[in-house]
């Protein structure tokens, strides 16, 4: 069976309203797929839009047949694939082109608006954002007054369609908020694919050569966000541990093994002990950054030989971890594979090197005196911290300490355990993250890929493995001070002064109001990731244990209240609208309204009460002059002025001469022989309503 066409008003009315709401729909793809695809849906629009307003003509079946190959051909071009996260997304922006393109039927424009709103869904699958929360609650809006437009809303404008989707929705949010605070959470990730890479990387990998740290220097992507229970440590203890590096193959720096082993004992800790919650983003890798050294951590890490945390698995979603950590550590002994790992050279070092090595040696050869002569040599030589560090040829250590001495992190972390190597002192590469900025708004800490850094560790006898940063000997503000810090035309890192910030800030109000801004949106942010992206079972079992609820039976009684609190509350919302008319005759009218409606005699919201009556004569010549003269008093009391006793039970009266079921086995419907009968019907209404106009009950403008 053919559905039937579109009517051409219905398309009219809706068509504009159902491409901007489609063209919303597929506007954050442009940020996640190639625009192709998105653009794709943008040109079905315009194409929609001109063969309604300019006559153009619609693609022919064969056209579409050529658009679906071409649009299938994209695809497998771009992913080779039809399924997974970005092939799949575009396959349905495909398929939601065409479809509008293809639309001849009320039928294939319910299916367009269905599967605009499952698009909606998709955009999940690459960012679960403020922002796109939002965009999805605008979209449904848009969606549901298509909807409201294609279900006997043709009596309501733009605006009041707009206005009527706008309260469904936010009338389906605290139902919402209900079932997403007390049905049971699964566990791992809802919007993700299991072949999905992660949309967030953590700037670091697991070797280390020069520029691997220099190329996230300015970047303030967001790597992790702590909540401390109490005050924060400074910023000079803020070192989150990541991987450990051994091996030098005279330029890379890597662990030395395929996998890291597990610690045999803890260590031993000394100093303040920092309880907090680290808020890991999505990364390639396993290391979770705790501040220096973790004591406590979650059952599902381990900790590695080297001190840093490893997840069983890639973190591919967001994740919290409960951490304590005690930033002074020492270790018991190094064992003697340790030590030869911790020497371990690529080959003989550069003659200029072992020279300066020597010269450090004659005047204290104890590790510690050696460390701190070479970060004096770092402080009194012309050593400049850059972002773009010159390319050096041959030797990378030798070059960086006699030729450039310009470099970040990675430079003067490498060259410092070198050198104690060439003293024969173990030591070794950290990487991880330094510092943070902390938001006084939401009272956490954000430490982004801007943090990154690398120093080293060294081991001295007595004391096992002490932490030595370099590159506090060339640029102390980045470790001690929160500070922003930016590169000049030569690629050098310049940091502010607190005069200078204080100038700047006093002078310039507009950037410290975009700062506070961005404070605030980064508070909005961790709250948005706190109390909803990470509502898992253990968040929610958390909720529900404050709540007293202790078992799924009661948690039953709960989810049944709120609901039955929820239906209370749209009861009483809605119960203006049911309550009896006050008017006594609008009452009695309705009365025999509802009587015929039984009867199979409907009247429309729009009919005057005219036209009904000359309607249901021409159905039921039975009513008709029974039906009429009812009518023509009801007029008459109502917009005549006659609002007597005696009036109103004459209304009755005659109402009740109206029967409530149809008199016969059968309905009468629509006889051609009836016209006399309707016209007299409608003389004997209009000198009833020749006082009061063309209006019916409620104000509705009646239909001559």
């Amino acid at each position: 069976m053919t559905p039937p066409s579109l009517p051409p008003e219905l398309l009219r009315r809706n068509l504009p309203l159902l491409c901007a709401a489609l063209a919303l729909v597929v506007t954050p793809h442009w940020a996640d797929l190639p625009p192709a695809f998105p653009g794709f849906v943008w040109l079905a629009c315009g194409w929609r839009l001109a063969a309604l307003y300019r006559k153009a003509p619609p693609p022919s079946r064969i056209g579409l047949f050529l658009l679906t190959l071409a649009g299938a051909g994209l695809v497998y071009l771009h992913f080779h694939k039809f399924y997974g996260r970005e092939g799949g997304t575009a396959l349905f922006l495909v398929g939601l082109g065409l479809k509008l393109l293809e639309m001849r039927s009320l039928r294939d424009l319910y299916l367009v608006v269905y599967l605009a709103l499952f698009v909606a869904v998709t955009e999940y699958l690459f960012s679960q954002s403020i922002p796109i929360a939002a965009h999805t609650l605008g979209v449904v809006t848009l969606l549901m007054s298509c909807l409201i437009g294609l279900n006997g809303g043709e009596n309501l404008g733009l605006a009041g369609r707009l206005r009527l989707g706008a309260k469904m929705v936010l009338q389906a949010v605290p139902v919402m908020v209900v079932l997403f605070l007390f049905l049971p959470r699964i566990a791992g990730p809802l919007w993700k694919l299991p072949e999905d890479e992660p949309g967030g990387t953590t700037g670091l990998s697991d070797s280390m050569e020069p520029g691997a740290i220099s190329r996230l220097g300015l970047s303030r992507e967001t790597a992790f966000r702590v909540d401390f229970e109490g005050a924060p440590p400074p910023p000079q203890e803020r070192y989150w541990r990541g991987p450990v590096f051994w091996k030098y193959d005279g330029r890379r720096w890597t662990a030395g093994y395929d996998q890291p082993l597990p610690a045999l004992r803890p260590p031993q800790t000394a100093g303040a002990s920092y309880r907090y919650v680290l808020t890991l983003e999505p990364q390639r890798r396993r290391w979770v950054f705790a501040l220096e050294t973790a004591e406590t951590f979650p059952a599902g890490l381990t900790r590695a030989e080297d001190g840093f945390l490893l997840a069983a698995e890639p973190i591919r979603e967001r994740r919290r971890y409960l951490l304590s950590s005690r930033p002074a550590a020492a270790f018991d002994a190094l064992s003697e594979s340790e030590r030869r790992r911790a020497l371990q050279l690529p080959g003989m070092p550069d003659e200029r090197v072992r020279a300066l090595v020597d010269g450090w040696l004659l005047e204290d050869p104890s590790a510690d005196a050696v460390a701190q002569r070479a970060l004096r040599h770092f402080r009194e030589q012309p050593f400049i911290y850059s972002l773009r560090p010159p390319a050096i040829d041959g030797d990378p250590i030798a070059g960086f300490l006699f030729e450039t001495r310009r470099g970040f992190c990675e430079h003067y972390a490498g060259a410092f355990v070198y050198l104690m190597r060439v003293a024969g002192i173990p030591a070794r590469v950290v990487t991880g993250y330094q510092g943070g900025h902390w938001n006084p708004v939401g009272h956490f800490l954000e430490v982004s890929q801007a943090d990154a850094h690398a120093w080293a560790e060294i081991w001295i006898d007595g004391n096992g493995w002490t932490r030595i940063d370099p590159t506090a000997a060339v640029a102390p503000e980045r470790i001690e001070r929160e500070l922003a810090f930016e590169a000049d035309a030569d690629g050098a890192v310049v940091f502010a002064s607190p005069v200078a910030e204080a100038l700047g800030q006093r002078l310039s109000s507009l950037r410290g109001l975009i700062r506070e801004a961005g404070l605030l949106w980064d508070a909005v942010d961790h709250a948005w990731v706190q109390w909803v992206l990470a509502y898992g079972p253990e968040n929610q079992g958390r909720f529900l244990e404050r709540l007293g609820v202790v078992d799924w039976n009661r948690l039953v009684y709960w989810l049944t209240g709120l609901l039955g609190l929820l239906a209370l509350i749209s009861f009483i919302l809605l119960w203006p609208r049911c309550r009896p008319v006050a008017d006594p005759a609008l009452r009695i009218y309705l009365r025999v309204a509802g009587k015929l409606e039984r009867q199979g005699l409907v009247r429309a919201p729009a009919e005057g009460m005219r036209d009904f009556a000359a309607r249901v004569a021409r159905s039921r010549p039975d009513l008709a002059e029974s039906f009429g003269r009812f009518t023509a008093l009801f007029l008459t009391i109502r917009y005549g002025g006659m609002v007597q006793p005696a009036a109103l039970e004459r209304l009755k009266a005659l109402g009740r001469e109206i029967p409530s079921r149809q008199r016969g086995s059968h309905q009468h419907r629509g006889f051609p022989d009836l016209d006399a009968s309707a016209e007299g019907i409608a003389g004997t209404t209009a000198e009833a309503a020749q006082h009061h106009g063309p209006q019916g009950p409620g104000g509705r403008r009646g239909h001559d």
